[in-house]
């Protein structure tokens, strides 16, 4: 037996492989039920599975009638089916019952069975199906009964190769008759597990549907329509399962899949839509992004109608594939490699017209070398890709049942944050990211404003009406363009996801999906506090690539370090090369940070634009000249203001070198994090009057760490000797030129990456 069981199962698990793609593959039950129920008075037909035990629910008593006439039990007509059908394939009408208590009286009376001699109960059913009749008067088997209810007897008439079609509205009728020759009493029963009366049906009855959606950030989406003749109630229960990442499809079998693979359960709907012909569509949304590979979607599903002791009535295995990520237009790889191949053609080139000492090649190949690593943090080259580390889009968008539309500047005027939940039409997130808001914003207060935006291709008011329905006002629900311009513009893209935006107009944190409320509530807080930016942000840098030119710019001109002739301040050396890179690093900073402060992050992604032409405008002039002629003037006028003995002692041109450090100082920091200054400074300033005393004391912390990095990469190179500074004065004049080039690598490829990418996708 268990070899039979065995390959059977084998057998039957090999029948469902051979899949070579993704699909979808269905397994339904081989018959489907319509039940007896009610009582005699008001019988009814019913989809649910008896399960009640014990005394049947409902009965219809008969006595002995003549035998040619039959007594009428039930007359009944159904309620009208919602579903259009087809149905092809057979019908049995089952009935079971009994005596009244059991007795061999009327196996002891049939004499001649058939005739008035005998002691059979025979049954007649007619049954017509949207006025199609499939029986007529179709007499059941005849028994002579013997049992009580306890052992019922069972009782059937079959009807095969039916063709019927119904329609939405249509009925059914079906009519009982009785023809009980026993002088003992009769009773037929229904509504118990071991007295199910009614028809079974040998065919496809239901047609469910199922599909799946990956958005642009590998979120899947599972919707299920189920479609039966009697409702979308006929499916009673539901458990399904995301498993993967699978080897192959073949795999890809129902309760197959190791128990890591399981990462997604869901069994009640996260949420229900309106689908086609006004059907009700259930919903599911996984909580995190899937990685690249191959999934199933193992679902199993109840129906009224079947076993309760069966698990799975009905089987579906969706296949699919989570594509890796499309391929950028240019990785930003390739930058890290022009800047060293860059510098070799230019010494090349330089070489020709006059040679310098071997040295000093060597420094400039340390220096594009350690160039590589505030490279590696530029954005890759990528068609309407959004700016990640920016502004939020400055969208105005109309609002569901409102006079007008809601602009993003309005929100951030009632309030220091906006929580903005995406989302498409449909998607079950929509009323997660609804429970979220509300529970977060009874933690919150008014420290934040709440909106709703539905994204995506051809969002209609017709598709929110439900959602706005249930928001009931709550906080606005907005629609995106047709072209989804103002989703695509988020970091997110036009799908699901919950974005905070700060005071001013940065966006600080987002998620797939939605977050929790007390995720949002932090989210919040964070945003008013500077978005985690600190002013020790500069000197931890110190310790990974992004400021690692620092130490080979830092090299003095001098060969030798020469006392000054007058006793100065213990430490003037640090503070006039604190004073210069602080004042380099404020040149920069000071004017992001009024910009974000006056609430220009509207528009960021233009102001990003033009910096990013900056940079590279000051990497060519710093290329062809050896430094940048404004900042050398405002170096000078600087200096000129210091007094004679400090001014005596540390050169013009020395303290120029100082505050072009701290100027490269700031764009290697914006480079690596793009939104210090802008969200740091410029957000918090505009919370109210604590935040512009909070936003000053971080700018004059920032300016301060900028200058204290230029400190500690000076006091790096003077302890290692006197090599470092022999290098310095060997390289003095090609040393700036070189990274000016490196610069104008970076700062055009940042310009070409910005307006390929967040630009043209805006537009």
């Amino acid at each position: 037996m268990l070899i039979l069981v065995t390959a059977s199962s084998f057998s039957a698990a090999q029948s469902r492989t051979g899949f070579t793609g993704p699909g979808i593959h269905w397994e339904f039950p081989e018959e489907h039920h319509l039940f007896l129920a009610g009582t005699e008075d008001e019988p009814l037909i019913l989809r649910n599975w008896p399960t009640v035990t014990g005394i049947p629910l409902g009965s219809a008593g008969f006595s002995k009638t003549s035998s040619t006439f039959s007594q009428n039990l039930v007359t009944l007509e159904s309620a009208p089916v919602t579903e259009a059908l087809l149905f092809v394939g057979n019908l049995t009408v089952d009935l079971y019952a009994s005596l009244e208590a059991k007795s061999p009286i009327c196996r002891q009376t049939n004499v001649v069975p058939g005739t008035p001699a005998g002691a059979t109960t025979t049954f007649a059913v007619s049954l017509s199906w949207g006025g199609f009749s499939i029986l007529d008067s179709a007499e059941t088997n005849s028994v002579t009964m013997e049992e009580s209810y306890t052992n019922a007897h069972h009782f059937s008439v079959e009807a095969r190769d039916i063709n019927v079609s119904l329609g939405p509205s249509d009925t059914f009728a079906l009519s009982i008759d009785v023809r009980h020759d026993c002088v003992q009493s009769g009773v037929l029963w229904w509504g118990t597990f071991d007295a199910r009366s009614g028809i079974t049906l040998d065919g496809d009855l239901v047609d469910p549907q199922m599909a799946l959606v990956i958005d642009s950030n590998r979120m899947a989406r599972i919707e299920f329509t189920p479609i039966s003749p009697w409702g979308g109630e006929d499916f009673s229960g539901q458990v399904l399962e995301i498993v993967g990442p699978m080897d192959d499809w073949n795999s890809m079998i129902h309760g197959f899949g190791q128990e890591d693979e399981r990462i997604e359960h869901f069994e009640t709907p996260h949420s229900y839509r309106i689908g086609e012909a006004n059907r009700s569509v259930r919903t599911w949304s996984a909580e995190k992004p899937l990685e690249s590979g191959k999934y199933m979607v193992d679902a199993c599903f109840t129906l009224s109608d079947q076993n309760p002791a069966d698990l799975c009535d009905i089987i579906a295995v969706l296949r699919f594939e989570v594509p890796e990520d499309p391929a950028v237009l240019l990785n930003s790889t390739w930058v890290a490699i022009l800047i060293p191949l860059g510098v070799l053609v230019w010494l090349g080139a330089a070489i020709k017209e006059a040679m310098l000492p071997l040295p000093a090649y060597a420094v400039i190949l340390v220096l594009a070398l350690a160039a590589v690593g505030p490279a590696m943090s530029l954005p890759d080259i990528e068609a309407n890709q959004p700016r990640i580390d920016g502004a939020a889009p400055a969208f105005a968008l109309l609002e569901h049942g409102g006079d007008g539309s809601v602009s993003l500047a309005d929100l951030l005027s009632e309030s220091d944050a906006v929580v903005v939940g995406m989302f498409v039409p449909g998607s079950p997130n929509a009323l997660r990211q609804a429970n979220d808001f509300e529970m977060a914003s009874s933690l919150i207060g008014t420290g934040a404003s709440f909106v709703q935006i539905a994204t995506g291709k051809g969002v209609n008011a017709v598709d929110l009406d439900v959602h706005a329905a249930m928001l009931n006002k709550s906080w606005p629900l907005l629609m995106d363009r047709s072209d989804s311009s103002v989703g695509r513009a988020f970091p997110s893209g036009a799908s699901d996801a919950v974005i905070i935006i700060d005071a001013g107009g940065f966006v600080t944190t987002w998620q797939p999906g939605t977050l929790s409320s007390t995720e949002i509530a932090e989210a919040v807080k964070d945003a008013s506090r500077g978005s985690g930016h600190t002013i020790f942000t500069p000197i931890n840098l110190l310790w990974g690539t992004a400021l690692l030119p620092l130490f080979v710019l830092a090299m003095p001109r001098e060969r030798r370090y020469e006392e000054p002739d007058e006793p100065l301040v213990p430490g003037a050396g640090v503070l006039l090369t604190l004073l210069g890179a602080g004042a380099g690093f404020a040149l920069w900073a000071l004017p992001i940070a009024l910009l974000s402060a006056l609430g220009a992050g509207t528009f960021w992604l233009w102001i990003e634009v033009v910096l990013a032409a900056l940079l590279a405008y000051h990497g060519i002039r710093t290329l062809l000249d050896g430094r940048i002629f404004s900042i050398d003037k405002i170096s000078g006028l600087i200096h000129s203001r210091l007094p004679e003995s400090y001014r005596g002692w540390r050169p013009a041109a020395s303290f120029s070198d100082d505050v072009h450090l701290g100027l490269w100082v700031a764009w290697l920091i914006w480079l690596n994090t793009p939104d210090l200054v802008a969200q740091g400074v410029g957000s918090v300033a505009r919370t109210g009057a604590l935040g512009v005393i909070l936003a000053m004391a971080m700018l004059a912390g920032l300016t301060l760490a900028a200058g204290l990095t230029v400190v500690f990469a000076r006091l790096v190179i003077g302890i290692t000797g006197p090599i470092p500074r022999t290098l310095g004065s060997l390289s003095v004049g090609i040393r700036p030129r070189a990274w000016g080039l490196a610069s104008a690598i970076m700062g055009g490829w940042l310009l070409v990456s910005l307006v390929v990418g967040p630009v043209l996708g805006s537009l």
